[in-house]
């Protein structure tokens, strides 16, 4: 049986709880808003090689789902409070990744973005 691509993520932000879902709808919102592969800038931002913007569109476009209100502000807003939700998503989604990564709890943060 194949793994779905899906995964969500819970995290609370300014009084508020918010679920993030990383799935292909995500991933296609994030292709159209950005242009670029998202699986490509997935790997990239794991890596460490992601723009802040293009972080701050990838989380508003796994807040539609539940929260189909959500801005770039909140997004903004989100990465600000928990900058390792990113990464946490990429494992949530992708189960191999969390079996082969290292343990990182909450607030973790992804590497710092590239210059640029």
């Amino acid at each position: 049986m194949a793994n779905r691509f899906k995964g969500e993520v819970a995290i609370d932000c300014e009084g508020s709880r918010y679920t993030l879902r990383m799935d292909m709808l995500a991933l296609a919102a994030f292709e159209d808003a950005t242009g670029e592969n998202a699986l490509s800038w997935a790997e990239a931002a794991e890596g460490g090689q992601a723009a802040v913007g293009d972080m701050i569109e990838m989380i508003r476009c796994t807040l539609a789902r539940h929260h189909p209100e959500a801005d770039y502000r909140l997004a903004g807003d989100i990465l600000s409070e928990d900058p390792g939700v990113l990464l946490r998503l990429f494992r949530a989604a992708s189960p191999e990744l969390a079996e082969d990564g290292p343990e990182d709890g909450p607030g973790k943060p992804l590497p710092a973005p590239a210059a640029g």
